[in-house]
C-alpha cells in the first residue's frame, strides 16, 4: 500500500476546509446558541430565586402580622371577659342590695304590723275589760277610775 502525497495533502486540506466551514457555520452558532440559552436559563433561575425569597420576607411579614392580629384578638377577648365579669359582679351586687332593702322593708312592715296588731288588741282587750268591770261593779265608774282599772289590768295581763 501506497500513500499518495497529493491524496494525503488534498484529504488534509478538505478535512481543514471542512473543520472552518463547520466552525464557521455549525460549531460558533451552536455555541453562541447554546451560551444564550445557558445564560437565559440561569437569569431564570436566578430570578427564581429572588422571587422565592421575596415571598419568604413577605410570608414572615404576614405571619408577623398574623401574630400580632392573632395576639391583639386575645387582648380585647380578655378585656371584653374582663368587662363582663365586672359587669355581672355589679349586676349582682345591685340585686343582693336590693334583696337586702326588701328584706329590710319586710321587716319594718313586719314590725308595723306587729305594733298595729298589738295596738288592736290591747284595745278589745280595753274594751272587753270595760264591760267585764261594768258587769262586775254594776255601776258607772267615773273617767279616771275607769283608766286606773284598764291600766291595772294590762300590766297584770302583761301585754
Amino acid at each position: 500500500m501506497e500513500v499518495n502525497l497529493t491524496t494525503v495533502i488534498f484529504t488534509i486540506i478538505n478535512v481543514l476546509i471542512l473543520y472552518w466551514y463547520l466552525r464557521k457555520f455549525l460549531f460558533t452558532p451552536v455555541t453562541n446558541f447554546m451560551n444564550k440559552r445557558t445564560k437565559s436559563i440561569e437569569d431564570k433561575i436566578q430570578s427564581a430565586e429572588e422571587k422565592l425569597k421575596t415571598a419568604e420576607e413577605a410570608k414572615v411579614k404576614y405571619e408577623s402580622k398574623l401574630q400580632m392580629a392573632d395576639d391583639e384578638g386575645k387582648k380585647i377577648i380578655d378585656e371584653y371577659r374582663t368587662k363582663a365579669i365586672k359587669r355581672s359582679d355589679d349586676i349582682i351586687m345591685s340585686a343582693k342590695k336590693e334583696a337586702e332593702a326588701i328584706r329590710k322593708r319586710a321587716e319594718l312592715d313586719a314590725e308595723r304590723e306587729y305594733e298595729r296588731v298589738q295596738d288592736e288588741i290591747k284595745k278589745q282587750i280595753v274594751e272587753l275589760s270595760l264591760l267585764a268591770a261594768k258587769k262586775s261593779i254594776g255601776e258607772q265608774l267615773d273617767e279616771e277610775k275607769h283608766h286606773e282599772l284598764i291600766r291595772e289590768f294590762i300590766s297584770k295581763v302583761g301585754v
